[in-house]
């Protein structure tokens, strides 16, 4: 574990708390139609913290969050932080079993839950987990919370926990692990993007990105030490965050690949998001193509680097020397160190591929619960993430290859290892194999190539259809072949590249 990073600095303070108290009257949230201010935002969480300690949840408590985008899920967020109790937010499109899994390896005793996804929680938290439902919607919410009890002080801690969340990530495994993300985490790396990407008194940060992913969540706190806005949506629905940027001032947007072609598709340029100065790419590498568009359409482009391990920003290029650079994410934030190392650990000569490692303040604390895949990763206090990269003669980061074998299709990871064991269990299937063939308007697409059993007879629309009782929609395979055996290394090892070329082969010629 990081203990440093934790051990350096505690916090006392309520972060809301302080800035409902410096300036109440601006703007916090923008979501459902409705405005909220800091100083609302902080009585709705006072209200919400208070029926959460009625009903029983203490501090240090690991709370399983099963929210969408919504004013519920933001107060949600300070309300847990206000009692002391560690978030642990989960993606609303897995399916039960793969929630129950993760709120088991969190040790969650309990679990908000939006109404809306009452039958999911409900199966995932079983008999074992109480389950707390929420409305969603902000008038249905505000009601709600109206008849509560009164917010009271007592039973909150002295000092805040220094752990804020547990977020799941996975790794080549398959198996989800969860990054422990501390408050100090979040301030470092608050302070680092503002150093970088600069703070506007205006500034509205667009979140489309789920509160799950870390990359939503850190906005949300970022937001608050600066004192500026969030507009939140619930999910990317391209009308809707057009009609967003051209009029609800938006000045920053958060935005994986996918998103910003389709959104380039639909008519996105300077003239019709006019309050936009800033649109941070990532999640995927950036086609040159992509960025070439973008440019062509006067839109501002940082491409940025980052991982949950890191609290989200790792680098970031700044749109006026991305031309010169395109598809770099730059040099690392400030107080944030980025290295490319050999095999033997070494530093790798410039414009050398190697491993990338990252240390400083916003690396994780360590997996919850996983000693062994904390020491893998965190050694002498720095990150080996397993992307592969190059730093230039300038020293400006670029990516390779991330994390090895993972799929990351419509800036979602899929780890084939997972959608693999999902095959594998099928009684008619012998082995797999899993990779992410490129995908024009995914980045990638999930595709398999199976061996089936002596004897068996088996389809693709069969095969697909067991996985999705297993996996969320975005793991499924999209296309499936059958083969008789899968090619290998002279040690028995599956050759994932001579795979993804037989696969995109087929795929072709279908």
């Amino acid at each position: 574990m990081n203990n440093d990073v934790i051990d350096s600095f505690p916090i006392g303070a309520d972060w809301l708390q302080a800035r409902a108290t410096a300036s109440p009257s601006a703007v916090a949230l923008m979501a459902g139609g409705r405005v909220y201010t800091y100083g609302q935002l902080d009585e709705l969480a006072s209200r919400l913290c208070a029926n959460l300690l009625h009903e029983n949840l203490m501090p240090g408590d690991h709370v399983g969050l099963l929210m969408p985008n919504a004013p519920a899920a933001v107060v949600a967020v300070f309300a847990l932080a206000r009692l002391g109790a560690v978030l642990v937010p989960l993606n609303t499109r897995l399916t039960p079993g793969e929630v129950a899994w993760q709120l088991q390896r969190a040790d969650c005793p309990h679990l908000l839950c939006a109404e809306s996804l009452a039958a999911t929680g409900r199966e995932a938290a079983g008999e074992r987990i109480p389950i707390h439902l929420l409305p969603v919607g902000g008038d249905a919410f505000a009601a709600w919370l109206a008849a509560r009890p009164a917010y009271t002080t007592n039973g909150l801690p002295a000092e805040r926990p220094p752990l804020q969340a547990i977020v799941f990530t996975s790794g080549t495994t398959g198996f989800p692990k969860g990054a422990m993300i501390t408050y100090a985490n979040h301030f470092w790396s608050a302070v680092g993007s503002a150093f970088k990407l600069g703070i506007r008194p205006d500034d509205r940060w667009l979140a489309c990105l789920p509160l799950y992913h870390v990359g939503g969540l850190a906005i949300l706190w970022r937001a608050c030490l600066y004192g500026t806005a969030v507009i939140l949506h619930d999910g990317f629905r391209p009308a809707a965050i057009l009609d967003s940027l051209a009029h609800d001032g938006a000045t920053i947007v958060s935005l994986v690949p996918t998103m910003l072609q389709r959104l380039l598709d639909a008519g996105l340029s300077a003239a019709t998001a006019p309050a936009l100065r800033l649109i941070l790419l990532g999640g995927a590498a950036a086609d040159p193509s992509l960025l070439a568009e973008a440019a062509n359409a006067g839109l501002p482009v940082a491409v940025t680097y980052g991982l949950t391990e890191t609290t989200s920003q790792v680098a970031t290029m700044m749109p006026s020397d991305a031309r010169a650079k395109p598809g770099s994410p730059g040099r690392p934030l400030l107080f944030t160190r980025v290295d490319v190392v050999d095999d033997d650990g070494r530093p790798a000569a410039a414009n050398t591929p190697g491993e990338i490692v990252v240390s400083g303040p916003t690396v994780m604390a360590g997996y919850y619960g996983d000693a062994e895949a904390t020491a893998a990763v965190l050694r002498d206090g720095r990150l080996h993430t397993g992307d592969a990269g190059t730093l230039d003669d300038d020293g400006d980061l670029w990516l390779l290859d991330r994390r090895g074998d993972l799929i990351v299709s419509g800036g979602e990871n899929v780890y084939p290892a997972e959608v693999e064991r999902v095959l594998r269990a099928h009684p008619a299937v012998a082995a797999a194999c899993v990779v992410g063939l490129p995908h024009a308007e995914w980045g990638q697409q999930v595709a398999a190539m199976v061996v089936p059993k002596e004897q068996a007879t088996l389809t693709e629309t069969e095969l697909v259809a067991h996985c999705r009782r297993e996996l969320a929609g975005y793991k499924l395979p999209r296309h499936i072949a059958f083969v008789e055996a899968l090619p290998l290394t002279g040690s028995g090892k599956v050759q994932r590249a001579a795979v993804a070329q037989l696969l995109a082969e087929r795929r072709e010629t279908a």
